[in-house]
């Protein structure tokens, strides 16, 4: 799968990249404890965070974050379950591949597809999963940035995110 073509999509996905690029150790995948969420104040609300546990060979994913703008579009709490339980089961495999993808490649994947939750498929969603490792190396959890092309009143202003990855994201809209 190619890596995600960034200059089409919302700037904020770029300064995530940037960002973890910059906080993770020299030749390393970034960690959870290398990120501050006030760094990511003004997208926290479009990052849900997954765990991975590996269960006699295979991998499974519990949501342990789940941003404010993805539950109130979702219309419905994730947080805490299993992905097989969160989403929609026609949509189930589509993103436990992504998942696998990101951390057997160790990179970025995107994704855009109808919002996999009940009576909400009419919502055109987007995002990239980006892998993190608490040893640098085994991906351990994800990063999940949320995207809305069709809904830009659920993003940040597209300005806030020109600044370079060494400032944190500005917190106005």
């Amino acid at each position: 799968m190619p890596e995600p073509d960034y200059e089409t999509l919302h700037p904020c996905f770029a300064w995530v990249r940037d960002h973890l690029a910059k906080v993770a150790p020299p030749r390393q995948l970034p960690g959870r404890q290398h990120i501050d969420p006030v760094d990511l104040r003004s997208i926290l609300n479009l990052i849900n965070l997954a765990e991975i546990l590996r269960d006699t060979g295979r991998l499974r994913f519990r949501f342990r974050l789940v941003g404010t703008t993805q539950t109130m579009v979702a219309g419905r709490e994730i947080t805490g379950k299993f992905v097989e339980d969160a989403v929609l089961p026609e949509i189930c495999d589509r993103i436990l591949g992504n998942m696998r993808e990101t951390v057997e490649r160790r990179a970025p994947v995107y994704d855009r597809f109808p919002m996999p939750h009940p009576g909400r498929n009419f919502i055109d969603t987007e995002r990239i999963y980006f892998p993190l490792a608490s040893d640098g190396e085994i991906v351990d959890m994800l990063l999940i940035l949320n995207g809305y092309p069709s809904n830009p009143e659920f993003m940040p202003r597209a300005g806030l995110f020109s600044a370079s990855p060494q400032d944190p994201a500005p917190t106005s809209r």
